[in-house]
């Protein structure tokens, strides 16, 4: 499957989706598996631009 965070993704996806806390967007259920305990509903990219390592 293509990157979600891609701006050109598809964005017809059959996957279960989820909405990221910080910026309201739709991700697959992989971008909240980073495991950082308390931001369990912060995805991986919002997690990289606060500064967490994921």
């Amino acid at each position: 499957m293509p990157d979600p965070t891609h701006e050109y993704a598809p964005k017809d996806t059959t996957e279960p989706t989820q909405l990221c806390e910080k910026c309201r967007r739709p991700y697959t259920l992989a971008h909240f598996r980073h495991g950082i305990e308390g931001q369990e509903q912060v995805c991986d990219r919002c997690l990289r631009a606060i500064g967490y390592q994921v």
